[in-house]
């Protein structure tokens, strides 16, 4: 991919989001690139889908035409706008919604953003459901997706706490397992893709074979256990030294890492200005991470056995759980990027 032509694109797509900006100090620059508003976001948009892809267009209609762009077009665009957008020495930016009039310089390092959207959640949890009992703190609870420059380069990173790859770890190849114990399939149901308002139905049933109140009750164990392992594991590796790990992940071709980090004293260690910087300076061997992944999946896979023999020999699938139904209505183009990267692949 052409940097030169990327980088190029994106100082004169800077032009025409605002003509005096590389008259600005830099930190004004950085301020613009982090909280610039709409209409200066579509300006950039129009120059980069022009010079980039040869795309005509206007900024009125750049945003739409940018989000029916297929996932294999987006890759030099996504480079260029990073550096329209991002801050500090690895122009980092997060691509995760934050409230209004708030940016990412809005927090010096990982802890105060994580720990500021813990309280958010929190909030929101308890006015959602008045007798919600409040969550103790654990880093990155939840992970987050970014991209960033490394080595004149672009990247996309997950960035995760030690306990939240390992449990996302656990909810991948547990899936697979389970699929090995019961077998089972996904089909449509009778009222799936049925016009609903705002959209329509997603109705999709589980067929196992007469076993599927038994996969049910499988799955809802194991959803179970792994948030108690999240929470143990955080728990646990809350008192070990601060450490961070990168870890390269194969994604089509795409420049792609996932970052871990140990606890919530990594974090704290971390400014979003100086990411890598003090990333590297925490950076430990991805061999124990590796080490931690078989020991929590092999003792997974275990647990896993053992509770499928108990709900074979013990479940009675005649009573009946009283869990709340949900009926799931899906906007119109809401799974328009999931048949993209099917069609990609």
């Amino acid at each position: 991919m052409d940097s030169t032509k990327i980088k190029a694109a994106a100082n004169k797509a800077l032009i025409a989001a605002h003509p005096q900006y590389h008259a600005w100090s830099s930190q004004r620059q950085e301020t613009f690139r982090a909280t610039m508003d709409q209409t200066a976001e579509n300006r950039i948009d129009a120059v980069l889908l022009n010079d980039l892809l040869g795309i005509q267009c206007t900024a009125e209609n750049a945003e739409d035409i940018w989000d029916d762009l297929p996932l294999s077009e987006l890759n030099k665009l996504n480079w260029a706008k990073l550096l329209t957008t991002g801050i500090g020495d690895d122009l980092i930016m997060l691509n995760e919604s934050m409230a209004e009039s708030t940016s990412l310089l809005d927090f010096e390092t990982l802890y105060d953003y994580d720990y500021d959207d813990h309280l958010f959640q929190e909030r929101a949890n308890k006015e959602q459901s008045p007798d919600y009992h409040p969550c103790d703190y654990y880093a990155l609870r939840f992970s987050r997706w970014a991209r960033l420059i490394i080595g004149d380069q672009f990247y996309y990173a997950t960035l995760y706490s030690l306990a939240g790859y390992l449990t996302d770890e656990l909810e991948e190849k547990g899936s697979d397992f389970i699929q090995t114990l019961i077998p089972h399939e996904y089909v449509d149901g009778k009222n799936h893709g049925k016009p609903a308002k705002g959209g329509f139905l997603w109705d999709i049933e589980v067929k196992a074979n007469g076993l599927e109140k038994h996969l049910d009750e499988l799955k809802h164990r194991w959803y179970h256990y792994q948030h108690q392992r999240w929470l143990e594991l955080s728990q646990a590796h809350c008192q070990q030294p601060p450490a961070m790990y990168f870890q390269d992940v194969d994604q089509h071709g795409e420049q792609h890492l996932n970052i871990i980090f140990s606890n919530e004293n990594a974090l704290k260690q971390v400014r979003w200005r100086y990411f890598l910087a003090d990333c590297n300076a925490l950076q430990g061997n991805l061999a124990q991470v590796a080490e931690l992944e078989a020991q929590e999946l092999a003792k997974a896979e275990q647990w896993l056995q053992q509770t499928h023999q108990d709900i074979l020999a013990n479940f009675d699938p005649k009573v009946v759980k009283l869990r709340k139904k949900r009926k799931i209505v899906m906007a119109p183009g809401a799974l328009d990027g999931l048949l993209k990267e099917g069609e990609d692949d």
